[in-house]
């Protein structure tokens, strides 16, 4: 379970960035992969997270709609959107949007 007075799991956070996304933007990562589970960009160094990748996507690429057009008259578009788990030096991981 989320901590409820952790970075990025409050309620007043989870509800701005559904605010966000109501209002027509989107998680690029969450569009391209709907069905992705265990995706994080965050694991707690405090408590050695990362290895059991217990940790939380706290990182996101929040796009409008029309970077998701991929009409022939659209010269920028989303590709991909993925993370770099695998990367460290950082208790975040890098989060990618080809474009």
């Amino acid at each position: 379970p989320h901590l409820k007075k952790s970075a990025g799991t409050t309620a007043e956070e989870r509800e701005s960035f559904q605010e966000q996304l109501d209002s027509g933007f989107i998680d690029a990562f969450r569009e391209l992969h709907p069905e992705a589970m265990g995706h994080y960009s965050f694991w707690s160094q405090r408590v050695g997270n990362r290895a059991p990748n217990k940790g939380l996507r706290l990182d996101y690429f929040v796009c409008s709609k029309e970077l998701f057009n991929t009409e022939e008259t659209n010269k920028v578009v989303v590709r991909d959107s993925f993370l770099l788990p695998d990367v460290t030096g950082s208790d975040h991981c890098p989060v990618v949007l080809e474009l």
